[in-house]
């Protein structure tokens, strides 16, 4: 059966959408999932199951809206897109810290990269491809108007992970 990952956004930020990762293994289990990992406590689940990507992310959102009474974005990716998406990183040089992914639960707008060149600054170099956008923060993320307000500039729900958590996820489907 084909391994998912799912990309839970904005999830145990401070004290907002508290979810614990062994409730989010049961919950999924639940569902009829096998082989769930969590990946620290910021929503990155490995699963195994029939349901393609789509249906995979309605599942897990609806189930989180209804038990846990959290309305929760999950963009979900197979390992071989993850595989890529490592080896397609415009920032080879970057810290994999510094360097981020930003999965998008759609295709971002035609007038996203408009709105994206009007807030990054000349160290917030970014890459659309597909349904990711990389940027590279070269001076951390902390202070980053294009940070903050990353999901209303893209104008669709995107969740984010450093390059250094991607790498670690797609490493542990292997080890699944």
């Amino acid at each position: 059966m084909p391994r998912y990952v799912a990309f839970l956004r904005g999830i145990n930020l401070g004290s907002t959408n508290k979810i614990s990762m062994p409730r989010l293994r049961e919950l999924t289990e639940g569902l009829g999932y096998t082989d769930v990992v969590t990946y620290i406590n910021s929503g990155n689940l490995i699963l195994t199951g029939t349901d393609n990507a789509a249906t995979i992310e309605q599942r897990l959102a609806k189930a989180i809206a209804d038990e846990l009474g959290l309305k929760i974005d999950v963009a979900v990716r197979t390992p071989e897109r993850l595989a890529t998406i490592v080896a397609e990183n415009p920032c080879p040089d970057g810290d994999p810290s510094y360097v981020t992914i930003a999965f998008l639960t759609k295709a971002a707008p035609a007038e996203a990269k408009r709105r994206m060149a009007e807030v990054a600054t000349e160290k917030e170099p970014y890459v659309f491809s597909g349904q990711e956008v990389y940027v590279h923060y070269i001076q951390g993320q902390g202070r980053s108007k294009l940070s903050a307000r990353f999901s209303d500039i893209i104008g669709v729900s995107a969740t984010v992970r450093t390059l250094r958590t991607v790498t670690k996820v797609l490493e542990l489907t292997r080890d699944g």
